[in-house]
Order: C-alpha cells, then structure tokens, then sequence
C-alpha cells in the first residue's frame, strides 16, 4: 500500500498515536490508520493529511476507550479542563458536571404485564452506594413503580468462583448448570425466573470491572451440548456502565460488548445508560459519601424513566 501523504504536524501526530501500542502491533494499526487516512483525503479531495485529519481516521479505526488521548492532542487545555480540575479542590470537584446518557432504542412491548414480571439486579460495583449502585436502585424504582417484583443482587457480596474451562457444562445428557460449588447455584435459577435482568458496572483500565468479567465468565454453562440453549428468549435487559472520565460516549463499546454477551444468551438488552464524571477529589462520592449523581436529579430521572421502560415498553 502506497502511504498517504502527510503534513508535519499530521507525520508527528500519526507517530504519536502509534506509540501508543508496543512494536509488536503498531505496523497493524498503521496499515489500519493509514488506508483510512488514504480513503478520506479521496473523499475530502485533499493531497496532504494534516494533524486533524489523521487524528479523525484514527477515531475511525481504534477504541473510543482512547478518548481522553485524543482530547489531550486535539486541546491540552481543555484536557486539563476534563481530567484535572476535580482534583484541584472541592468547589472545583462539585461545579463538574455529571452526565447520564439514555441510549436510543428500538420500541417493544414485553411479552407480560407488569405487575406480572419479576426484575433481577445484579450491581457489579465493588462499592455499595456508589452511582452503580444509585443509578441500579433508581431503575428499579421506575419497574417497581410500574408495578414489577425487584430483586437485588450485589455480586461483591457472594462467593463466585473463576470459571476453569473445564466444559463439564457442555457434556452430552449434562444436567443443570456448572459443576462448581458456589453461591452461582443460587443465581442461575433466579436468572431462569426472571423477566428482566438489570446489570450495573464501573469501568476501570478501559474495561469491566473484574466482578463482572468472573460473573459473565460463568454464564457460559447456558450454552449446553452442540450449543444447545438452556434458556429460553423472551427476557428484557438494562445495562448500566459508570466511569470517571467525563466524556459520555468514551465506554459505550464496553457497553455494547456486555450487551452483546447477554444477547447470545437470548437475553434481549432494550435499555442502556451511560454515566461519567466520577472521578475526583472525592472519587464520585460527596462529602456525606453518597453517591454524586444523586445531586442531579435530571440525571437520575433518566435511570428511573428507563428501569419503567424496561417492564411496561411505553416510551418517556
């Protein structure tokens, strides 16, 4: 492939992104970058890549997890702005804005009514309280409101143990679920009775936190012999993801990636939201160590309109 031709800001900027991965992959992802680059200065009908055009081909091809990196390229002072100010001082930390955002979703109507669905939740924050948890328990207000039964499930409380591969589950004629002893024994049954499963997680390292990872881990004994499923389609499902950084969209493939899990396992995820800003001088708690995005109920009202959605189908 024939390189693009790039300005020097846009030469120094292409290094700069590659540094970003060890020598083992980086040629990989210039290949990627660079016929990215080569295709939009066609579309724009420009000879040379500048600094911006180069930093939006690479948007294109590498995981918005690398947002803040772009932000910091693009405007250093508004990076501080972002990433810096919460930690200066309390006033400084309380004037940040939180964020919460509703994803758009496609209409449809649950095969019960309401007050006829049971709502499972299970919070993946290792921290009781916090905005998972706030944002979780809103939800759950909107279904219960509706008039569902709500169950909640803290998975930092239970003794789950790491999945070990050893495909026991998937043996011809295998009855239940794995063959671990732990408290999953417990959970399956619960997911199997449920209409609508809610999961709630903080991102940490640019990825579900390790409490969810192990949880999903042990969902794989659904898959049964040759794939067969053992659970049936027809539950709904909310995904809930919190972060620190304060730019909305900068997790939403994690998201996708949770939702996609529970769609293999005909888990049909209808409402998801997004909430940043966590991070800070108090690390997204307030002073009486609640959680932060309680003090913004606009915020909040999205949780609660969405946890309604998921039992009734209405739009709001």
């Amino acid at each position: 492939m024939v390189e693009p031709l790039l300005t020097r800001d846009g030469q120094e900027a292409l290094d700069s992104i590659l540094n970003r991965w060890p020598p083992i992959i980086r040629q990989r992802r210039k290949e990627k970058i660079s016929r990215t680059i080569s295709l939009m200065m066609t579309e724009k009908g420009t000879k040379e890549a500048t600094k911006a055009l180069v930093i939006e081909a690479a948007k294109f091809v590498i995981s918005p997890g690398f947002t803040p990196f772009f932000d910091m390229m693009e405007d250093m002072e508004k990076f501080k702005r972002i990433s810096r100010t919460p930690y200066l001082d309390l006033e400084s930390y309380y004037a940040m804005p939180r964020h919460v955002k509703r994803w758009e979703s496609t209409p449809s109507k649950p095969p019960k009514l309401p007050e006829a669905m049971k709502v499972l939740a299970f919070n993946a924050s290792p921290r009781k309280g916090g905005n998972t948890d706030a944002l979780i328990d809103e939800a759950l207000h909107g279904a219960g409101d509706a008039g569902a039964k709500l169950e909640k499930i803290s998975l930092q409380t239970l003794n789950i143990k790491f999945c070990v591969g050893c495909r026991r589950c998937k043996d011809p004629g295998h009855k239940g679920y794995c063959v671990l002893e732990d408290k999953m024994r417990d959970i399956y049954p619960k997911i199997v009775e449920s209409d609508a499963i809610i999961i709630g997680f903080p991102i940490y390292t640019g990825r579900e936190c390790a409490q969810l990872s192990t949880f999903l881990d042990r969902w794989d004994c659904f898959e049964g012999f040759i794939f067969g499923k053992k659970l049936e389609a027809g539950r709904r499902a909310m995904v809930i993801g919190t972060w620190g950084y304060n730019q909305v969209n900068c997790y939403d493939h994690i998201i996708e990636h949770v939702m996609t899990i529970m769609n293999l396992h005909q888990i049909q995820p209808v409402e998801a939201l997004s909430a940043c800003g966590f991070a800070g001088k108090l690390r997204g708690l307030d002073e009486n160590g609640k959680a932060i995005v309680l003090r913004f109920p606009g915020e909040m009202k999205k949780a609660y309109q969405a946890g309604r959605t998921l039992v009734t189908g209405e739009q709001n």
